[in-house]
């Protein structure tokens, strides 16, 4: 059963048979990643990959790109090429993705694609905290795109519009998601 790009990866595990639990299905899903991987590299490395208006209002853009700058075709293509370019050992898993719906033309792919893109957006507060690939070392200063974000990892009132379920004592902690949040 197919489930949405922002679905956790529990779930996302669990609906293609596989458990965060076993040292074995991990290893299927790291070798998944890096496939998904070498796609958000090849997507990254032309800037004719991105949306026509980021590239007439930001002529400036480098990479990495985000997930929603890039043309919808284009994700379509290394969706596929994910899928078609699979080994030995993740290619059956790629194909459970295989779909004509919401998620075409292969969930599997795309969930895998997306959380790359997600995961090294340097808006993710996650990064920036821990150091990762995207946290540009160990300054705190604030970029325009992250300047209304809070220091605990919230979003504030005012970013991307709603701000919803982050403030209101929930005391869940809220990422950016660039589908989420535009």
């Amino acid at each position: 059963m197919p489930v949405s790009p922002r679905a956790s990866k529990e779930e996302f595990m669990a609906a293609i048979g596989l458990s965060t639990h076993d040292p074995q299905h991990e290893q299927y899903y790291r070798a998944m990643r890096d496939e998904a991987i070498s796609a958000y590299n090849q997507l990254n490395e032309d800037p004719s990959n991105l949306l026509e208006s980021v590239v007439h209002e930001q002529p400036a853009t480098k990479p990495p790109f985000f997930w929603h700058h890039i043309r919808p075709e284009r994700q379509r293509w290394a969706i596929t090429e994910i899928a078609h370019n699979a080994g030995p050992v993740t290619r059956p898993l790629f194909a459970r993705g295989q779909t004509t719906g919401e998620y075409a033309p292969n969930w599997v792919a795309g969930w895998l694609l997306y959380s790359v893109f997600r995961s090294r957006d340097v808006r993710n507060n996650r990064n920036r905290r821990r150091g990762g690939p995207c946290a540009g070392g160990s300054g705190r200063s604030k970029s325009p795109q992250t300047s209304s974000r809070q220091e605990d990892g919230n979003v504030s009132a005012g970013a991307g519009g709603s701000g919803s379920g982050s403030g209101s004592g929930s005391g869940k902690k809220e990422y950016y998601d660039p589908v989420r949040n535009g």
